[in-house]
């Protein structure tokens, strides 16, 4: 049996940027919350919980306490309310996303397409950067067939580019300037690619990641297009039923899947089997390149 991890999988630039702001926030002493969960990972949520940064999600409760924003962001309004209450504000927000806030911002007088999860928290943030002619349009949904003198079109940055391109194709022949703003993160092209590229040499892909993650989603849902694929949260979830007649398996993780679970799943694998192999370090994992198998 062969267990290979696609490249890039596990924390992302802006999680480990959000994770290190919000435990330095809190080693310079007070009360430090997270508006909303810090990112879409709840052992690493219970973990900064038990260290001390609660999570809140009425904006009303956070008089004097160090707020640090999501890696999401949070929407326009809110950050103005936190600044008029005067409370200490630690911006976690991931400079990819913050980047896509500010595209939209600069072009909210014009009609503005965002490209994405209606009910995700960067989603929705998005939105409040926007004007009166800003709406979502969720991946796959078919556009409203009018023109267009101007049209802007930003992605949440998780999404995959094939939607954003097939959005392009649909609205290009109904728009006379047409602006397109790539706003996908590199990180997520590249961990994209190379859990595609993994799946593609698998009999089963494992996708490790939380629940709510929508980056982890879109892994999923680009891996079971290819092979057989499970979307786990925590290496509990692993059966032998799961496992049962593979013999190529390949790993790939969300960007706010930390390096522990990885690990874990992996060795569980291995116990599972009746393997005896044991690794300490995701970086004992074998990673998946092409020249692999």
């Amino acid at each position: 049996m062969q267990v290979f991890l696609a490249e890039h999988s596990g924390f992302c630039f802006g999680v480990r940027r959000a994770v290190k702001m919000a435990m330095e926030a809190l080693n310079s002493g007070g009360e430090v919350c997270t508006y909303g969960e810090l990112i879409h990972n709840p052992q690493i949520v219970q973990k900064l919980e038990q260290e001390g940064i609660s999570v809140c999600y009425d904006i009303k409760n956070l008089k004097d306490k160090k707020v640090v924003i999501r890696s999401h962001g949070i929407a326009r309004e809110d950050l103005e309310i936190l600044k008029a209450n005067g409370n200490i504000i630690i911006d976690a927000t991931c400079p990819y996303v913050k980047r896509a806030q500010e595209l939209v911002s600069s072009v909210k007088e014009l009609p503005i397409l965002i490209m994405g999860d209606p009910d995700h928290p960067e989603v929705q943030a998005l939105l409040s950067y926007g004007g009166k002619q800003t709406r979502i349009i969720k991946p796959g949904e078919k556009p409203e067939s009018q023109m267009w003198e101007t049209l802007c079109i930003v992605s949440q940055t998780t999404q995959k580019l094939s939607n954003l391109q097939e959005l392009v194709a649909q609205v290009l022949p109904h728009t006379l300037e047409l602006r397109v703003f790539n706003t996908i993160c590199n990180a997520t092209t590249q961990r994209q690619e190379a859990a595609l590229q993994l799946a593609k040499n698998s009999d089963l892909m494992i996708v490790i990641g939380g629940k709510h993650s929508a980056n982890t989603r879109v892994l999923q849902e680009l891996c079971k297009q290819v092979t057989s694929s499970f979307h786990i949260e925590t290496a509990a979830e692993l059966t032998p039923d799961l496992l049962n007649g593979a013999q190529n398996i390949g790993l790939a993780a969300g960007a706010s899947t930390p390096e522990n679970i990885i690990v874990e799943v992996y060795n569980q694998i291995f116990r599972i089997k009746g393997e005896p192999q044991s690794v300490q370090q995701i970086e004992e994992i074998p990673v998946y390149k092409e020249e692999s198998c």
